[in-house]
């Protein structure tokens, strides 16, 4: 449960990010930057405009920790952020963050033993190359190394985080893992939250606020509205800076005696990036507008070795939104109420809609190879009158009595196919010609007709709806009963499944895949470092979040899934980066437009 646009106040539009007064920058610009002078340190080959130990790329929850841990220990840092504000998108999520092994889990006498986790990790990070007596479990060794260094970690780090008072941690909420199979021995427990000062749980918001907290006490410089462009290296080949787009356009350059960290979000906004790295349509995201895979590119200049690049941690969005919207306001952890189905082009169901959405979002790929078609490339949520009024306010319903132009309305299920047809072609120019096929209400009725008996029995035969405990915990926050209605909860075997109304109206959706953000990039080691070509760590360069090839591989291992991965690796990347000694920056490769 990583990324919930909820939190805080949505960023709805590239225009309402961007929006944020100069003043914003802390400092201003470069030069003027608290603390910040024009020098050129003896021997250097050029003007530096301010130098520091650790330059940190980012102020998501991955930059963050990295800063904890390099400002910790000793070390001066600058955090570098292209965006007018701080936090990116963490400060849109849940603030989940999963931990193996955590104090939490400890406590409470619950054993997360480290083969088995990594067993876990390693079934849902490369399904296809899982042997369970293998070595590695049959994945790469370099893939399997990042996840055991996770393991080893991850308790740690946060522990570390805790015990200097940068974050303070609860386990209020606890939600079951993503997948249930039975390499999962400790499918709860692992997932823990911010706590705020009144001993509540918050959300991204405040996991952000409580680390930058820490930071501002000390006195680390924020560098708002500057955009790192390219990485400079000396001719050894090591990293000793960044060049940056200052807010008035010029191009300025920070020095980094020992290191450099990114942690700079996904490329979810590169529409060239997304187009041909991942593998079929994307139509929508979370991401704040500033993720558009800088890092990736910056990376390939000095060799990077990149990975992961066709996978995300995905869900699926409103469509309407996408219009609009280059950062969604929401995404559908699980779609609400019981009488309900999400069915494709053809009017079949083809999932289980209470299934968690990285792995629901995934139907959308599904090629059909006789007809030449993505034929899941839209779905449609289908719903009854009751839903509509008793679970009203859980997204994507409106709150009672409100109205919202996403939803599609008609008296009968035989209706709801022209209305939806109507709505495809008015959005033809951007989404292209899709058109539900001719056996659409047929077909739907027929799917509803055997949803209901299965409602009855209790037992979805098809996609085993409701049989998994993630199905049914997450009804608790997605599916919440409004009272004052005539309708009740409770009158059937499963609590997932309603047999429809008889009588209309009936209600439809358009669903699109969509991504919190992408999880691939320049690949590192269990150091944190950037590996080469070669498999050899570019000196002076650390990567964590989203920006970096994700030790998760195409995984989803649990809610917090995305946090975790990046504050342990931030973690890792502030801690090692200060062990690094300091460059000489006499000799340094400018590019070659300078």
């Amino acid at each position: 449960m990583a990324s919930n646009p909820t939190s805080a106040r949505p960023v709805s539009s590239r225009r309402q990010f961007f929006s944020t007064a100069a003043g914003a920058t802390v400092g201003g610009a470069l030069g003027l930057a608290a603390g910040a002078t024009m020098s050129r340190p003896s021997g250097d080959a050029f003007d530096w405009a301010q130098e520091t130990d650790i330059l940190i790329v980012g102020t998501g929850a991955a930059a963050l920790s990295a800063a904890v841990a390099a400002v910790n220990q000793g070390a001066s840092v600058i955090m570098v952020e292209k965006g007018p504000t701080y936090g990116g998108t963490s400060t849109k999520s849940e603030g989940g963050m999963w931990v193996p092994n955590n104090r939490f889990l400890r406590a409470k006498g619950k054993v997360d033993n480290r083969d088995d986790a990594l067993r876990y990790m390693a079934r849902c990070a490369r399904p296809h190359l899982y042997r369970s007596g293998a070595p590695f479990f049959g994945m790469p060794e370099p893939e399997y190394r990042l996840m055991e260094a996770f393991y080893d970690n991850a308790s740690k780090a946060f522990e570390y985080m805790e015990s200097i008072d940068a974050l303070k941690t609860t386990q209020i909420l606890q939600l079951p893992d993503y997948y249930e199979g039975p390499e999962n021995k400790v499918p709860l427990g692992r997932q823990i939250m911010t706590q705020k000062p009144d001993g509540s749980y918050g959300l991204g918001v405040e996991l952000v606020r409580q680390l930058k907290a820490w930071l501002d006490a000390r006195k680390v410089v924020f560098l708002l509205q500057h955009r790192a462009q390219t990485i400079l290296r000396n001719g050894k080949g090591e990293v000793v800076g960044l060049e940056l787009a200052a807010p008035d356009k010029t191009t300025v350059r920070l020095r980094a005696r020992k290191a450099v960290i990114f942690a700079t979000g996904g490329f979810a906004h590169n529409k060239d990036m997304m187009r041909n790295f991942q593998p079929a349509p994307i139509y929508g995201t979370c991401s704040v507008p500033t993720s558009e895979g800088d890092f990736v590119t910056m990376a390939q200049a000095i060799d990077a070795k990149l990975g992961n690049l066709n996978n995300a941690w995905r869900m699926q969005v409103v469509m309407e939104h996408t219009l609009d919207l280059p950062s969604v306001p929401r995404g559908i952890w699980q779609p609400p109420g019981d009488s309900m189905v999400i069915v494709n082009k053809y009017g079949e169901r083809v999932v289980n809609e209470k299934h968690n959405y990285h792995d629901r979002a995934k139907v959308h790929f599904t090629w059909d190879t006789n007809r030449e078609e993505y034929p899941n490339q839209f779905l449609f949520m289908i719903y009854d009158r009751r839903v509509a009024q008793l679970f009203s306010d859980n997204f994507p319903l409106p709150p009672a009595g409100a109205q919202a132009s996403y939803i599609i309305e008609a008296d009968n299920l035989a209706a709801l196919a022209p209305a939806i047809q109507a709505r495809l072609d008015r959005h033809a120019d951007r989404w292209g010609e899709v058109r539900i096929d001719g056996s659409f209400s047929a077909s739907l009725a027929k799917t509803v007709a055997l949803f209901n008996q299965s409602a009855e029995t209790g037992t979805d035969a098809q996609f085993r709806r409701g049989a998994f405990q993630w199905d049914r915990d997450w009804l608790s926050y997605t599916s919440i009963p409004r009272e004052g209605t005539p309708w009740k909860t409770g009158e059937m075997p499963n609590a997932t499944m309603h047999p429809f109304q008889a009588q209309g109206p009936y209600y439809a959706i358009i669903l699109g895949s969509g991504v919190l953000d992408t999880n691939g990039g320049p690949v590192i080691n269990p150091k944190a470092q950037i590996l080469d070509t070669s498999d050899a760590p570019i000196p002076g360069l650390y990567g964590a979040g989203n920006c970096i090839s994700s030790p998760a591989g195409q995984s989803y291992w649990g809610g917090g899934c995305t946090l975790g991965l990046a504050m342990t690796y931030g973690h890792l990347a502030g801690m090692n980066a200060v062990q690094e000694p300091v460059k000489d920056a006499a000799d340094v490769k400018l590019p070659a437009a300078a």
